[in-house]
């Protein structure tokens, strides 16, 4: 009979299978590489939007810390870690370190901008934590271009803001134009038009108005001979057109002819030209005024020509001749003075190069003494050097045989002798010590003879 074939169980061949897979699917989780994503950057902002922040790149907020800060609000994250733009595993998380500090506001005031650049409106709005909008340009009467001239919420308004908002940076938002500086405009022409018309004309162009007036003898009275800006220059509304209006044609006025007779040339000229007179005339410049055309104190036209004569009269002839004589008599004296300074000036150089002479000849004698003497003292020297210096060894026997009569003497110790020169000689200078005392005597460097004996007990 045949063996009956047992069967194996089933349930631990699938466990088994089971545990197979497990481990497989384990092994390849556990190889397969992260991915990487970049820490983006929450410093600055608040909790609620970090959270959003980092879950969009695909991480999560991890540790959250207090730090007291007082010079920021409450809440605003000072730092965080890992540091931003670094790369780390999808899912990791984010700690952060956020201000103990100041309380969140609930009320902003709106600052004032006017006449700022738009950089510091734009970091004047931002503190005030509300948000800058620049849009566009305007014309300002009073604000320099390229400055801010218009906001549109006034200067000192107060916003209300939830802390939930200002967290989320949901701030208000101002917006604020830059100057383009005073508004331009073209200015009209008026010349020749009536005084109203062109007063209406500038005024209608937005320009203000000065006026003069003159006479003018081709430009009907009332109407207008020039302006100060040409026409059609573009220039700021309000500037200043000065109008030239005219007055007509000059009336003419009626003068009187001076007296001039006997007048000077300058004289008669200086009176005519003040009445408003012109002339002409005739003769010497030098005499004086004999005839005048018109008569004198006859009316004519303000401008009118005077005709006089001029001639030099008899005293005036005299004067002249006066004049000349003392001029030529002067000029005689200036001449004179002139011949006698040259004369002493020639005498001065004389004497100067006499006196130069002297001194050359001094000077002579002098240099021919001194090289004599020059002479003399090399001779002596000459003669005092070829002279015998005695040996140092006389010189110490006649030091101590001067001092102690015995240059054998054994007390006698430290002997020392120095040759040295005093002016023009020379001397031993000899040191020596005995028993009782200590010597120095000083010796003719040539003769042996003692100068001098000093002794110290």
């Amino acid at each position: 009979m045949a063996e009956t074939q047992q069967k194996k169980p089933i349930v631990p061949i699938v466990i088994g299978a089971v545990a197979v897979v497990a481990v497989v699917i384990i092994a390849v989780v556990m190889l397969t590489p992260k991915k990487k994503v970049t820490v983006p950057s929450v410093t600055y902002y608040y909790q609620r939007q970090a959270e959003q922040m980092l879950a969009d790149a695909g991480l999560k907020l991890g540790k959250v810390t207090e730090e007291q800060n007082t010079e920021s609000y409450e809440g605003l994250i000072l730092n965080q870690s890992p540091a931003a733009d670094q790369s780390v595993d999808e899912g990791s998380t984010v700690d952060i370190t956020i201000a103990k500090g100041l309380p969140i506001p609930t009320e902003l005031e709106v600052p004032d901008l006017k006449g700022m650049s738009p950089e510091d409106a734009e970091i004047t709005l931002i503190l005030a934590n509300i948000f800058p909008l620049l849009e566009g340009s305007a014309n300002s009467d009073d604000v320099e271009p390229g400055m801010v001239c218009e906001q549109d919420i006034a200067a000192g308004t107060k916003i209300s803001i939830t802390k939930e908002d200002f967290q989320d940076g949901n701030w208000p938002v101002l917006s604020y134009k830059t100057s383009l500086g005073k508004e331009q405009v073209k200015v009209p022409d008026v010349i020749g038009k009536t005084d109203q018309e062109a007063r209406d004309a500038l005024k209608g162009a937005g320009l203000a108005i000065d006026t003069t007036n003159s006479y003018n003898d081709k430009v009907e009275q009332g109407r207008i001979i020039s302006q100060s800006v040409a026409k059609d220059t573009t220039v700021p509304k309000g500037t200043v057109v000065s109008i030239e209006i005219s007055l007509g044609k000059k009336p003419v006025n009626r003068v009187t002819v001076p007296d001039i007779r006997t007048y000077s040339f300058d004289e008669a000229k200086r009176s005519l030209e003040s009445a408003g007179l012109k002339y002409t005339y005739s003769g010497d410049t030098s005499g004086r005024v004999i005839t005048v055309k018109p008569t004198p104190g006859t009316e004519v036209d303000e401008g009118s020509t005077v005709d006089f004569t001029i001639q030099r009269t008899a005293e005036q002839v005299r004067e002249e001749q006066e004049r000349k004589r003392q001029q030529e008599e002067q000029q005689r004296q200036q001449q004179e003075e002139q011949r006698r300074q040259q004369e002493e000036q020639r005498q001065r150089e004389e004497d100067e190069r006499r006196q130069q002479e002297e001194q050359e000849r001094q000077r002579q004698e002098e240099e021919q003494r001194q090289q004599e003497q020059q002479q003399q003292q090399q001779q002596e020297q000459q003669q005092q050097e070829q002279r015998q210096l005695i040996s140092e060894a006389d010189a110490i026997v006649a030091a101590v045989i001067t001092a102690v009569d015995d240059p054998n003497d054994p007390s006698v110790d430290n002997v020392r002798a120095d040759l040295v020169d005093v002016g023009d000689t020379r001397h031993y200078v000899v040191t020596f010590t005995t028993d009782t005392a200590g010597y120095q005597v000083t010796i003719d460097a040539y003769t042996g003879e003692v100068i001098d004996t000093h002794v110290d007990r």
